[in-house]
């Protein structure tokens, strides 16, 4: 009875673990989205950007005014952001977005010149 109780502790232990690992999949992969694409034809082998509203041909890449990098192919239309979220730093500091480099600047809240030490990044 003993070593079942140690094993069901195990088990806990180990779907405790599994779920964390599933979570931080999904939340890794918040950064990206896929969009199919209609049944092929020479008319459909291309993507719409709905940021830009521009086209893409099947095979083609593109960075959108959204530090967004998309890709088109026949089947899907795939995208993820070009940047990360800065996570683990100081509550004295602030995160701004740079539009223009796709990128966080982390610095003090009352000081933009004293960048802050950032321990990790989601997405991306």
């Amino acid at each position: 009875m003993v070593e079942f109780k140690i094993q069901m502790e195990g088990e806990k232990k180990f779907l405790v673990c599994v779920a964390l690992l599933l979570l931080a999949v999904r939340y890794g992969e918040s950064s990206c989205y896929r969009v199919p694409q209609p049944v092929p034809t020479e008319i459909t082998k291309t993507c719409r950007d709905d940021v830009d509203g521009t086209w893409h041909a099947a095979g083609e890449s593109w960075n959108n005014t959204d530090c967004v990098r998309c890709a088109c192919s026949v089947e899907l239309m795939s995208c993820c952001t070009m940047y990360g979220r800065p996570a683990g730093y100081s509550e004295d500091c602030i995160a701004v977005f740079d539009r223009q480099n796709c990128l966080y600047r982390v610095h003090l809240k009352n000081d933009s010149s004293i960048k802050c030490t950032v321990s990790a990044m989601v997405g991306k």
